[in-house]
């Protein structure tokens, strides 16, 4: 049977990694988001289609890869929220096993590698947000040039 401090200590484990996919997130964009915003004015400076299509490259993959690690980090929900039901005392089970980071993780990982979960999550407005904006000016432009 599992203590409490235990559960306790991956409880507070696993709200770090949590939150650290975000502030990683937000560090990236903000590096990213400016550098592709250059990129977008200096190929609609330039009338450059060369430009424009490698910042519209650089965005999507950035887009993809923030729209990946949030996957992972969704993935630690389930065992969040099954230590948050245990120490209600409301668990499915009354005997919990400490430590089921990676068991429960690459459980919810058989979902969320699906292209249509990825896609749910490419779509939200703060995995989305700003790189939408930049593809969408920057293929605008190379619409209009």
């Amino acid at each position: 049977m599992a203590s409490s401090d235990d559960l306790r200590a991956e409880y507070l484990l696993l709200q770090t990694f949590y939150e650290d996919y975000d502030k990683r997130a937000l560090s990236l964009k903000a590096i990213a988001g400016p550098l592709l915003g250059a990129g977008v004015a200096a190929g609609l400076k330039e009338a450059s289609d060369a430009i424009l299509v490698a910042t519209i490259a650089v965005a999507l993959s950035l887009w993809l890869l923030e729209a990946i690690w949030k996957s992972f980090q969704y993935c630690l929900v389930a065992r969040i929220d099954q230590l948050e039901a245990w120490f209600r005392a409301e668990p499915a089970e009354p005997v919990i096993a400490p430590f089921q980071i990676y068991a429960t993780w690459s459980q919810s990982w058989l979902h969320y590698r699906r292209a249509a979960s990825l896609a749910a999550i490419f779509v939200q407005p703060f995995v989305a947000l700003p790189y939408v904006v930049l593809v969408a000016v920057a293929g605008a432009g190379l619409i209009l040039t």
